[in-house]
């Protein structure tokens, strides 16, 4: 029979040290709350006290090792958590990477990275917004994904210190640094979207700042379904995120400028930044190619060689920018004339060339040539004006005018002169006629290059009459040039070339130079009063150190500034005419006369002869060669010595050859004249005699 023993109440037992203690329950017996441990305490037979202990010793082991699963299992929930937010961190990482290799554009590559955001981390939205810099301070999203990206529409987001700057995406990018909102129901600047917020299942976000170069680029914000999911680790990674992208979007940013320059240095290199339209360089490559496929296939091309009649003369009235606007019109005309795969381009200047690949035959270029010039009656519209131009268009077709690039556009060049010459605003065909005139014009260039150099230059003079008194009053000094090749060269034949080759002003410097002096001795000699006139050509007129040659040559040669006259052509003087009057200006402030020669033949109008410092006028030759004919020309010439006395102007008639010459221009009171009726220009060793002699015998020829 077993011990009866007092029931006691089991002391409390605590789970773990310095937690509340667990009351057994009032209504158990130690052995129902001890279920089989009491049971076999008791069987045991040893002392209840002892019993007790030994039921405490079990229970606190069994707490112990369950203590001990929980915190394994504790432990092991987090490291799978941690390995799970690692695994897909560097699953959007390595997602972004591919991105950052693979896009090519900024949309692109923000588009993408916001698809792996929320793809590859299991987030509920992503977006990407660019920081304005100006006043606007504004964000402007460029790219969102997720299940409710109508969630961002219509917001005003900005960084300033404003009220649409106080959300975690203003925060973040003035502040720079990453902004976390672990509960928007909770969060007051969320206040006005909440509802909205919560129906979409938006728990919380993250607004990370775009670094880069001590700039702030924009924000990532990234939004999550639950509430505080942005712990310290998790930031700390997306913060990573954030610095590869903007490292990425700099990266891009530098490559797309690259590329870009690239792309402007070779359109530079190849197209004519004015026009659009490919420029020498590619023309020349294009016409080559052409020749070649011509070649081979056996098709003809043709070439047309464009220049824009008096595109200078428009040029200087609209100014550059009006200049600049018609080659663009220009060239947007041509465009519409030919076909797609033909080539229109800029030569320089305002010349412009066209290929016509594939042709059959004359006809089709001539039909192309026809439409241009019919597109060219048709007004421009620059700066609200009306401007018509012209143009003179000349053709080689290939192979019958040239197999090669260099003789296509020497022909198709030859024959844009030549239409230029027999009229503008029309088209050539080029032809062996124009190719003689070129290899004439190419040897004479030649022998003129080998003259100068040779000294087969040299200098006549041709007295100049007072139609009054009969006398010797003054000389021009011309350029003459015999070749001991060529022979004799007229001077209508050389000095436009040396113009157009640039000789005439080293040839120019040379006559003034050596005139000057010339007529300084005929001072010296005893004829003091003999003025010397001489010619200036555009070019040398427009050299910015005319007037310091000037001045270098009179000192030089001690020639009274009074003695020497200066004829330049009306076209010389009203080329950049504000220009052109300074100048005139200030040659006349040094007591220096000016003429205008060939009188009649340009720009002549009262106006001009008003503005311009001018002291005489020199009616051209052509006048007087026509006075017989029924032209009007004596109704003319009277005119033009009326005119030019009213203004206090001297006339001198160039071109005498009759006595009815001469009877005509004294009757009209012309003062001055010369010609071979009076005298033919004369070499510098007989004008002495030529002064002493013959001033008798022509006083004799005049009469009174």
């Amino acid at each position: 029979m077993g011990l009866q023993t007092e029931e006691r109440p089991l002391p409390p037992i605590s789970k773990r040290p310095g937690e509340p203690c667990v009351e057994p329950q009032a209504d158990s017996s130690p052995r129902e709350s001890l279920g089989g441990v009491g049971e076999l305490a008791c069987a045991g037979g040893r002392h209840p006290d002892a019993q007790r202990d030994e039921l405490l010793r079990v229970l606190e082991t069994q707490r112990d090792q369950l203590l001990r699963q929980e915190d394994q299992l504790l432990q092991a929930r987090q490291e799978l958590a941690a390995s799970r937010r690692a695994s897909r961190a560097y699953q959007i990482q390595a997602g972004c990477n591919h991105a950052l290799l693979r896009t090519l554009t900024e949309e692109d590559l923000f588009q993408e990275v916001c698809r792996i955001v929320v793809e590859k981390g299991d987030f509920a939205l992503a977006w990407v917004g660019l920081a304005a810099e100006d006043e606007s301070r504004r964000i402007r999203p460029v790219a969102i994904f997720g299940e409710h990206a109508e969630f961002l529409q219509g917001l005003s987001i900005s960084w300033g210190n404003r009220q649409s700057g106080r959300g975690p995406s203003g925060r973040a990018v003035r502040e720079r640094r990453p902004v976390v909102c672990p509960s928007i129901a909770g969060d007051p600047v969320f206040a006005p979207f909440r509802l909205e917020a919560a129906r979409r299942g938006l728990a919380s976000c993250i607004s990370l700042p775009l670094l880069a170069e001590d700039r702030c680029l924009g924000v990532l914000g990234i939004y999550a379904r639950e509430e505080n999911v942005f712990d310290a680790e998790e930031e700390q990674l997306l913060v990573e995120l954030a610095n590869q992208l903007s490292f990425g979007l700099l990266a891009l940013r530098l490559r797309t400028e690259r590329s870009e320059a690239l792309e402007q240095v070779e359109r530079l290199a190849y197209f004519d930044p004015l026009t659009g339209l490919p420029n020498r360089r590619m023309f020349l490559e294009r016409l080559g190619q052409a020749v070649a496929l011509a070649q081979r296939e056996g098709q003809q091309l043709a070439l047309l060689f464009l220049d824009l009649d008096r595109f200078k003369d428009i040029n200087d009235t609209l100014g550059h920018d009006g200049g600049d606007q018609l080659l663009k019109a220009v060239a947007s005309r041509l465009r519409g004339c030919v076909r797609q795969a033909d080539t229109v381009a800029r030569h320089g200047g305002d010349e412009f060339v066209i290929i016509l690949h594939a042709i059959h035959g004359q006809g089709q270029a001539e039909a192309v040539a026809k439409k241009i010039l019919a597109a060219f009656a048709e007004p421009f519209q620059i700066s609200g004006r009306e401007v018509y131009s012209s143009t003179s268009v000349g053709i080689a077709l290939s192979p019958a005018d040239g197999t090669d690039v260099d003789t296509l556009i020497r022909h198709a060049d030859a024959a844009m002169y030549t239409a230029k010459a027999e009229g503008r605003q029309t088209y050539r065909f080029f032809s062996m006629e124009m190719n003689r005139r070129i290899q004439a014009k190419l040897l004479l260039e030649q022998h003129l290059r080998l003259a100068w150099q040779r000294g087969e230059i040299f200098l006549r003079y041709q007295p100049q009459i007072d139609l009054r008194s009969a006398e010797v009053v003054g000389v021009e000094a011309l350029l003459r040039w015999h070749s001991p090749v060529l022979g004799e060269i007229e001077p209508e034949r050389f000095i436009p070339l040396a113009e157009e080759t640039g000789m005439i002003l080293p040839l120019g410097e040379w006559m003034l130079r050596q005139a000057c002096r010339q007529v300084r001795a005929w001072h010296d000699s005893g004829f003091g009063g003999l003025r010397l006139a001489v010619n200036i050509s555009a070019r040398q007129f427009r050299q910015s150190d005319f007037i310091d040659l000037m001045d270098d040559i009179l000192a030089e040669s001690g020639l009274k500034p009074r003695s020497l006259v200066l004829e330049m052509t009306e076209s010389t003087v009203m080329d950049k005419s504000e220009e052109a009057i300074m100048t005139l200006t200030d040659l006349k402030i040094r007591g220096l006369s000016l003429s205008l020669d060939d009188f009649g033949t340009g720009y002549s109008s009262l106006n001009h002869l008003r503005s311009f410092p001018i002291d005489q006028i020199k009616i051209d030759r052509s006048f007087l060669a026509d006075l017989e004919r029924p032209y009007g020309q004596a109704a003319i010439i009277e005119a033009m010595i009326a005119m030019a006395h009213s203004l206090g102007l001297r006339v001198v008639a160039e071109g005498v050859e009759e006595r009815s010459h001469i009877d005509f221009l004294r009757v009209r009171n012309c003062d001055e004249a010369q010609g071979y009726f009076l005298a033919r220009p004369l070499s510098s060793e007989v004008i002495p005699g030529h002064l002493r002699d013959n001033l008798p015998d022509l006083k004799k020829r005049l009469g009174p």
